[in-house]
């Protein structure tokens, strides 16, 4: 495993979707961490103006996002599974959005409908787990600070975190450990390697990851590099092709540009160019 000069920190990796910031202007952000757990969290809030088509293209990030339209109904939040490939995600014009992205490792058991069946779909997010309804309630609300919308999110999670099926002991042992080594390497890391710190067979491993994530080790891992290489060309200076190849674990230029494509439905350099030109 080859570790980047500048490991992602495992409390602060979050999966970028830079079309937010762009489409949305009042775009705005919070890091924090969730209740009890080693996990960041992510949480946003965006208004769609009137007007607007209300499409914005999301990246693979490997996480799930919960989105609460800001004064419609209990059963308007959706949950949002992990997309393959880059696409269009449609929101309501004229609707203020709080958002959480987040791993969802430690509400895995309570969830109604099995991880892997999630990915690349939107789904209700009372179909799919039961936030509790007050928190809900509290986030929706329209004179409700951004601020306020996180406090209320924390304190549903920590009722449902500390709930039979969410228990710490529910999360296997070393399993945060084999989500650190992902991060720290950038994805850049064998599944061996991974089931071997988890001292369990690599078969035993990918059916864990597929509970506890939704996804396989194998893609997850590609997603996470991607999503490490994507944050390096947002940042144009840092950027250097052959530093992202190297680092990164990348055989040469064209494997790179092969699995960005995979996952942006278009080369490095127009991905650049075609993000600059919404800005």
């Amino acid at each position: 495993m080859n570790m980047p000069a500048t490991s992602t920190a495992f409390e602060t990796f979050i999966p970028v979707q830079p079309g937010f910031a762009k489409h949305f202007t009042d775009y705005t952000e919070h890091r924090d961490l969730l209740p009890d757990t080693p996990l960041p969290v992510l949480f946003y809030q965006f208004s769609v103006p009137c007007g607007h088509s209300g499409r914005c293209p999301v990246l693979p990030g490997g996480h799930v996002d919960m989105l609460f339209p800001v004064g419609g109904s209990p059963a308007d939040p959706l949950l949002l599974g992990s997309v393959l490939c880059r696409r269009e995600v449609p929101f309501r014009p004229g609707t203020l959005y709080f958002g959480v992205r987040l791993l969802p490792v430690p509400l895995a058991p309570a969830f109604k409908i099995p991880l892997k069946e999630l990915v690349d779909r939107s789904t209700p997010l009372d179909r799919a787990l039961s936030i509790p309804a007050a928190a809900i309630q509290q986030i929706q609300q329209e004179d409700a600070s951004f601020h306020r919308r996180i406090s209320s999110f924390h304190s549903g999670l920590r009722k449902l975190l500390h709930s039979g099926s969410c228990t710490a002991a529910s999360v296997p042992s070393h399993f945060y450990q084999a989500i650190r080594l992902i991060f720290q390497s950038c994805g850049n890391i064998s599944i061996t390697e991974l089931s071997t710190a988890m001292d369990c067979s690599t078969r035993s491993f990918r059916s864990l990851f597929e509970a506890y994530i939704g996804l396989s080790p194998k893609l997850f891992c590609q997603i996470i590099r991607y999503q490490s290489a994507v944050g390096r060309l947002l940042h144009p200076s840092r950027a250097a092709f052959n530093d992202i190849i190297s680092e990164y674990g990348y055989y040469d230029q064209a494997h790179f540009i092969h699995e960005f494509k995979k996952f942006s439905s278009e080369c490095p350099t127009r991905w650049m160019v075609q993000l600059l030109r919404k800005s």
